[in-house]
């Protein structure tokens, strides 16, 4: 199921009226797409938020007393005020509206969502290195490729396309595969290791270039803070995914997460 169909689904998902196998494509969707999780999000708080029923309780006399002051005493502020409440509950589009402001009101007051930047940018970047693990497990290289276990070879290929200075694991895992892919001036290589059963993703870039690609909101955000870390780790989905920064190189590894000897081979050769 791609996006587009996604979107005809939405309302049927949140309702819990769909066909039980256009759901288990639609959940499979959801694992990979944060767009449309999070238009799936949305849609679910404002049905919750329409469908909300309020509960009654009696007016004390001491507010209906004022209430009637307030009424004689601005009858024309209220009048102004009840017409636009009916535009406001009366449309179907400005009902929407209004439950989506409300929404973020909400999320502003309760959650602060601008403390959670780099989380948001960590958890994209994150979803692009595990897509490219996948799409390299599964035989899908880059058009620029070399197949070899000399490193030496590797380092020279990768520098002569575009990464002046490529780095290395300082672990004894062999090489299988390199790409490159190339976006204008900015490079991006590919690496694959074999670890005993297991296979080992390796993403890197010349952080200084990503300004020219997709990934300028994860330096403009994150950059900071990673550059100061040792590695950073980061769970996703069935993967471990550590981002670290060395000489300005952003090396970021793919590991199954239930493969942990490759894992304490990495962590051990970056402490």
């Amino acid at each position: 199921m791609d996006c587009k169909e996604f979107q005809q689904y939405i309302s049927p998902l949140v309702d819990n009226q769909i066909d039980e196998n256009k759901r288990i494509e639609a959940e499979k969707h959801l694992q990979q797409c944060p767009s449309c999780f999070f238009d799936f999000k949305v849609e679910s708080i404002v049905k919750k938020i329409v469908s909300f029923k309020f509960v009654k309780t009696a007016c004390p006399d001491v507010l209906k007393k004022q209430i009637v002051f307030s009424l004689v005493s601005q009858e024309g502020f209220f009048e102004r005020l009840l017409s636009y409440l009916k535009i406001i509950f009366f449309s179907k589009y400005l009902r929407l509206s209004f439950a989506i402001g409300l929404i973020l009101l909400l999320s502003i007051i309760i959650s602060n969502p601008f403390k959670k930047d780099k989380e948001k940018y960590y958890k994209e970047f994150a979803s692009v290195v595990y897509q490219n693990c996948r799409e390299l497990k599964n035989h899908n290289f880059p058009e620029k490729t070399i197949f070899t276990t000399n490193h030496d070879v590797v380092k020279k290929f990768i520098s002569s396309n575009g990464i002046l200075t490529p780095k290395m694991p300082n672990t004894d895992w062999s090489i299988i595969a390199a790409g490159i892919e190339s976006f204008d001036k900015f490079h991006a290589a590919h690496l694959l290791f074999q670890c005993e059963e297991d296979t080992v993703y390796l993403m890197e870039f010349d952080i200084n270039k990503a300004k020219y690609s997709g990934y300028l909101n994860f330096v403009n955000e994150i950059y900071s803070d990673l550059k100061s870390k040792k590695y950073l780790e980061l769970n996703f989905y069935d993967y471990i995914i550590i981002l670290r920064i060395e000489e300005n190189i952003l090396m970021a590894y793919a590991i199954n997460a239930h493969n942990r000897h490759p894992h304490e081979e990495l962590i051990s050769s970056l402490e």
